[in-house]
C-alpha cells in the first residue's frame, strides 16, 4: 500500500494546525509527508508589511519542516486572501500533485469559513479526475494511480457536518506538535493572538524559554478543534474502539468521493 501523503492547506500553518498530529504518526511509521500552502500568507500579520510577512512565513515553514521531519513544505505562492479556483491555478495544482505522486491527499472542505480554504478544496477536488488524463497538462506525465482524498476537520454544518470516516488519537504527539508549531511564531505568538485579543496572554510567555509554559499555551489556544472533536465524536470513537478510552485530542477526516475509494483493508492499515 502507498505511503506518500500530500497535505494541501490554503496558508502556511494550516496543515500544521489541522493535520500535524496525523503527520507525525505517519512519519513515525515510515510514510513520506509533505505539507503545502497554496498562498504566501502575506496578509497574516498586523505589523509587518505584506512582503515582509510572506518572507517571514516562508522561513517559518522551512523550520517547521525541519522540526517535524517532513518531506518538504512547499509554498505555491498565490496571494493570501486572493486565491480563486481558476483554470491556471487548477493546472498548477495538478502539475504539483503529478510531480509528487502522492497516494493520499488531505485538504479543506469547500464549506469552510475562509475563501482561500474553500478555493483550495475546490482546486484539489476539481483536479483529481484530471490527474489521469494524459492530454490535459501533458508537460507532466499523467498519474495512473489516482490518490485518495481526505478532508480535514471543520466545525461547519452547512450543507452538512463533516463525516468522521477516520479518527486518530494524537495525544502522544501533542508535545512534538507544539515544537513544530512554535516554528510558526509570527502566527502562533503574534497574528493569531492579536486577531483574537490575546496579546496580554501571549506576552506572559516572555522569550518562550519555559517549554512547559510554551507548550501549555499552544495546547490551550491552538488545539481547540482537536479537543472539541474528541467530545463531538466520543460515541463514534467508543463504537469503533470499545477497548480504548476516548482521547483528549482527536483528528477527524472524511473520505472525499472525488478521489480513489480506499478499501477497508487500506483504511485499517492507515489507522494502525
Amino acid at each position: 500500500m502507498g505511503k506518500r501523503f500530500l497535505i494541501i492547506g490554503a496558508h502556511p500553518d494550516d496543515a500544521d494546525i489541522f493535520c500535524g498530529g496525523l503527520a507525525l504518526r505517519l512519519i513515525d511509521r515510515g510514510f513520506k509527508v509533505k505539507f503545502v500552502s497554496m498562498t504566501d500568507g502575506r496578509m497574516g500579520h498586523h505589523i509587518y508589511s505584506p512582503d515582509e510577512t510572506a518572507k517571514v512565513r516562508r522561513m517559518e515553514t522551512l523550520e517547521a519542516a525541519r522540526r517535524m521531519k517532513l518531506d518538504g513544505y512547499d509554498i505555491y505562492g498565490y496571494p493570501d486572501c486572493g486565491l480563486f479556483p481558476t483554470d491556471e491555478a487548477r493546472k498548477n495544482v495538478a502539475h504539483k500533485i503529478r510531480e509528487y505522486q502522492p497516494d493520499y491527499i488531505i485538504t479543506h472542505r469547500t464549506c469552510d469559513y475562509h475563501a482561500d480554504h474553500r478555493a483550495t478544496g475546490q482546486l484539489v477536488t476539481d483536479a483529481c479526475y484530471l490527474l489521469g488524463v494524459p492530454h490535459w497538462c501533458p508537460e507532466v506525465p499523467a498519474q495512473r494511480h489516482r490518490p485518495v482524498i481526505f478532508y480535514m476537520t471543520d466545525a461547519f454544518s452547512n450543507p452538512r457536518p463533516i463525516r468522521p470516516d477516520l479518527m486518530f488519537d494524537v495525544d502522544n504527539y501533542i508535545e512534538r506538535l507544539c515544537d513544530g508549531l512554535d516554528a510558526q511564531g509570527s502566527q502562533i505568538y503574534e497574528w493569531l493572538p492579536w486577531d483574537s485579543g490575546r496579546e496580554k496572554t501571549v506576552a506572559q510567555l516572555g522569550d518562550r524559554s519555559d517549554l512547559k509554559k510554551r507548550n501549555e499555551y499552544i495546547d490551550r489556544y491552538t488545539f481547540g478543534r482537536k479537543r472539541a472533536d474528541a467530545k463531538r465524536f466520543a460515541e463514534v470513537w467508543k463504537e469503533k474502539h470499545p477497548d480504548r478510552p476516548v482521547p483528549k485530542n482527536l483528528e477527524v477526516y472524511e473520505i472525499s468521493e472525488y478521489g480513489r475509494r480506499p478499501s477497508q483493508a487500506e483504511l485499517k492499515f492507515l489507522c494502525e
